[in-house]
């Protein structure tokens, strides 16, 4: 039976530390791009102008209907060719390719978390003359937060093992660091068991992150 070396993760702790960070910098910045773009996609799929609607749908079920890797590799080798994104290095690919693939999802998720509200409440807003843009903003978005929080984070936790996939295009994180340190060691269970340990960590954090906040909309309703 093989003998299990331990102290090959503590000579690598640095290492697998600076994967995590890429890893998390990939994660916020495709999270805050997915949820702005996500959010305007929802809202014109619910305005009433037709080509609004029809680009919205027709941006998701493209997006949702493609791998995510297929998506990394258009912004990291067609993306980046386009005329003003010369600039965008791997790990920006990454955030674009990552982000603009999880806007699909959190479009859909944001749009039925609008379409939750009680249809009273637009009637009302209309009825003492609140423009769209200011009930929208001020009663209807903050009263979807509620049901849109488990399928939010949920799916936020999907797109933080999705950045595992960034290692297609170069990228060195917490899954591309483990794999040059095993291919380097010949200790890939010790490494991998690491590195699935942080990344457990990772989404405990935001497990518990959900749990603060459907606890704290929930007091608001």
């Amino acid at each position: 039976m093989r003998d299990f070396d331990w102290s090959v993760v503590g000579r690598s702790g640095d290492l697998l530390m600076a994967g995590t960070r890429l890893t998390l910098g990939l994660f916020v910045g495709s999270l805050l791009l997915a949820t702005v773009l996500g959010l305007i996609l929802a809202l014109m799929r619910l305005s009433p102008v037709a080509p609004f609607r029809w680009f919205a749908a027709t941006y998701v079920w493209i997006l949702r209907g493609i791998p995510v890797f297929v998506t990394l590799l258009f912004a990291f080798f067609v993306a980046r060719d386009l005329p003003g994104l010369g600039w965008l290095t791997p790990i920006w690919a990454g955030v674009l390719g990552l982000g603009v693939d999880a806007a699909a999802y959190k479009a859909e998720i944001i749009r039925a978390g609008i379409m939750a509200v009680d249809p009273g409440q637009y009637e009302a807003s209309e009825a003492l003359g609140i423009t769209k843009a200011h009930y929208m903003r001020r009663i209807i978005i903050p009263q979807s937060i509620r049901v849109m929080v488990p399928t939010y984070m949920s799916n936020s936790i999907l797109l933080l093992k999705a950045t595992s996939v960034a290692v297609g295009i170069g990228l060195v994180e917490l899954t591309g660091i483990t794999r040059q340190l095993s291919n380097s060691t010949f200790r890939p269970i010790e490494l991998f068991t690491a590195a699935a340990i942080i990344y457990l960590t990772l989404t405990t954090v935001l497990v518990l992150l959900q749990e603060f906040l459907e606890r704290r909309f929930a007091l608001k309703t």
